[in-house]
């Protein structure tokens, strides 16, 4: 991960791309920064936008590095996505998907999702749907189940 912070860091990045810089999703990664383990983004006076300057980038991915965060609590994190068997598509990350839609508002519990995915995604379709698609989709079908 060290090699990240010396090829792919500009000067300022958003809160987005230093989830990736991380290896978590974005919305894993706010989780996290609202508990105190990662560092809040500066925000422009002028756009009001959120954004990393390098030395908090380099805090972030030392974070991740270490597992020890900004208040010096030591942090597990999850093991990177595995590949599937048979393929080189990610396996569904069926915690992260209902963690992200509880954070939402819905009550949801990991076998609703898988559920609501064999239902929205039938046949294997979910296979190549970007996480953002999907949670997009599975919160619509919640939505409309009530």
């Amino acid at each position: 991960m060290q090699d990240l912070i010396d090829q792919d860091t500009m000067a300022i990045c958003s809160v987005t791309a230093v989830a990736a810089q991380v290896g978590l999703s974005r919305a894993r990664f706010y989780e996290l920064m609202k508990e105190g383990v990662f560092p809040r983004p500066l925000y422009s006076l002028r756009t009001k936008r959120p954004f990393y300057p390098l030395d908090l980038q380099k805090k972030c991915v030392e974070i991740r590095t270490t597992g020890i965060g900004l208040a010096a609590q030591p942090i597990v994190f999850n093991a990177p996505c595995k590949r599937g068997k048979h393929n080189n598509q990610p396996e569904i990350d069926y915690d992260e998907l209902a963690r992200t839609l509880r954070g939402m508002g819905l009550r949801v519990t990991n076998q609703h999702v898988r559920k609501a995915i064999a239902e929205v995604y039938s046949k294997g379709s979910a296979k190549g749907v970007s996480e953002e698609s999907m949670i997009r989709d599975l919160y619509l079908h919640f939505v409309r189940e009530r």
